[in-house]
C-alpha cells in the first residue's frame, strides 16, 4: 500500500480535530475556497480602486496557476513543454484539480481545444446579491484569460518557443446559457477561421440528480476524495496568503486596513449561524460566549476547546492553526504571521461585539501560534453579563 502524501495526513488530521469527515470537510473547504476568493475581489475593488483591485486579484490567480503548472510536471512526469499538444494536457490537468470537467476535443500542433463541462466555480461560488454575483462572475472570465497567460508564461520556462494566443468564445460564469466554457489555443500557424468543435447541449448539473456535486465531478474524473481534498483545504490558506502577499508587495501603506476588512466580512455571517445551530438567542453566560466564539473559529478551521471555565471567564486553547501551517509550506515572512495575530484577535472582538458583549469582556491572548508559540490560548474575562 502505497504511503499516504503530507498533504492527505495534512486534511486528515484537521478532520479529526474539527470532528469531520473527509467528504464534509472537501466540500467545505470548496465552498469556503471559492468564497473567499470572492470576497477578495470584493474588498479589494472598492479599497484599492476597480483597476488595481481587479490586477491584484488576477495576480493572486496567476501564482495559483504557477503552483498548479508545477503539479502539472510532477504528476504528469513532463520535463519539458515543447509544443502545445502538451500544454494542452497540462491544461487539462490544472482545471482538472479546480475541479473541473475538462474535455479535450481537440489537441493537434497548431490548436488546442478544450471544453469545461462543469466547474466548482461558479458551483461552489458566493452566494451573494444577484447584481454582485454577475459583476464578480463577468471578471471571472477574465481571470480565465490571466490563469491560461500565467500557464503559458510556465511553459516558455519549460522551453515553448511558440507564442500561443488564447481564445474564449463562451464562458459559464459570463454566459449563463453556456453548455461549456470553451478553450482555444492556437499558435499563429492555425487557421483561426478553421470550424470549432460543437459544443455539446447539456448541462451537467441536471445530471447530478441529488448528488453531492464534487461527489459526481470526482467519478466522472476516475478521481477520489483523497486526490481532491487536500488541494482544495490547502488551496483555501493558500488563497489568503497570497492575497495578503499582493496587498503587501503592490499596496503596503494600505495593506493593514484591507486585509482586516476583508476578515471582517465574515463575524457577521458566522455569528448568525452560531447563535442558530447553538440556540442562542441573547448570550446569558461565558459558557454561551465561548460557544459562539467556537463555532466561528471552527467556520475558518481553527479547531478551539474549553480549557477551563468560571461564571467569570474562559480560557480556549487551540493545538493546530492551518493558517501558520499552509504558511510554513510557503515560507510566507514573518509579516504575514503577524498579520494571522492581529486578524484573530480583531475577529474574536467582532464576535464579543456582535453579540454585545464588548462593553462586558476583556479579550486577551496569551500565546499564539502566529507568533511562534506551540499552542494558541485566549482568556475572555466576563466583568458581567
Amino acid at each position: 500500500m502505497a504511503s499516504k502524501s503530507p498533504e492527505l495526513k495534512f486534511i486528515e488530521a484537521h478532520c479529526k480535530a474539527l470532528d469531520k469527515s473527509l467528504k464534509d470537510l472537501t466540500v467545505e473547504a470548496l465552498r469556503s475556497l471559492f468564497g473567499h476568493v470572492y470576497y477578495i475581489w470584493r474588498t479589494f475593488k472598492p479599497a484599492l480602486g476597480e483597476e488595481d483591485g481587479l490586477k491584484l486579484y488576477g495576480n493572486v490567480w496567476a501564482a495559483l496557476a504557477g503552483i498548479s503548472f508545477g503539479n502539472a510536471l510532477r504528476d504528469l512526469k513532463i520535463k519539458e513543454v515543447k509544443d502545445l499538444p502538451t500544454l494542452g494536457k497540462i491544461v487539462q490537468y490544472c482545471f482538472t484539480g479546480v475541479p473541473a470537467l475538462y474535455v479535450i476535443k481537440r489537441n493537434e500542433k497548431d490548436e488546442h481545444v478544450g471544453h469545461v463541462l462543469w466547474c466548482a466555480n461558479p458551483a461552489y461560488g458566493p452566494a451573494d446579491c444577484t447584481y454582485c454575483r454577475h459583476d464578480y462572475y463577468r471578471q471571472e472570465v477574465y481571470l480565465t484569460y490571466v490563469y491560461i497567460w500565467a500557464l503559458i508564461e510556465e511553459a516558455k520556462k519549460k522551453g515553448l518557443k511558440e507564442d500561443i494566443l488564447v481564445d474564449l468564445p463562451s464562458g459559464r460564469c459570463r454566459d449563463g446559457a453556456a453548455c461549456a466554457c470553451q478553450i482555444i489555443l492556437r499558435t499563429r500557424n492555425a487557421d483561426p477561421d478553421r470550424h470549432l468543435p460543437e459544443v455539446e447541449n447539456r448541462f451537467v448539473d441536471l445530471e447530478m440528480g441529488n448528488q453531492e456535486p464534487v461527489t459526481y465531478v470526482l467519478k466522472k474524473q476516475k478521481r477520489r476524495l483523497e486526490d481532491q481534498g487536500p488541494g482544495s483545504f490547502i488551496g483555501f490558506f493558500a488563497v489568503d496568503f497570497l492575497a495578503w502577499l499582493q496587498l503587501y508587495t503592490h499596496a503596503r501603506k494600505k495593506s493593514r486596513d484591507v486585509y482586516l476588512k476583508l476578515w471582517r466580512t465574515f463575524p457577521p455571517m458566522w455569528v448568525r449561524e452560531a447563535r442558530l445551530e447553538c440556540e442562542i438567542g441573547r448570550v446569558k453566560s461565558v459558557k454561551e460566549l465561548a460557544d459562539v466564539i467556537i463555532y466561528c473559529e471552527k467556520k475558518k478551521y481553527t479547531a478551539y476547546r474549553v480549557s477551563s471555565i468560571s461564571e467569570k471567564s474562559v480560557v480556549l486553547t487551540s493545538e493546530a492553526d492551518p493558517f501558520v501551517q499552509v504558511a510554513d509550506m510557503f515560507n510566507a515572512p514573518k509579516a504575514y504571521r503577524d498579520a494571522l495575530a492581529e486578524v484573530d484577535r480583531d475577529f474574536v472582538s467582532n464576535i464579543l461585539k456582535l453579540t454585545k458583549m464588548d462593553k462586558k469582556a476583556v479579550l486577551s491572548f496569551k500565546s499564539h501560534m502566529a507568533k511562534g508559540a506551540g499552542k494558541t490560548e485566549m482568556e475572555i474575562k466576563v466583568k458581567q453579563i
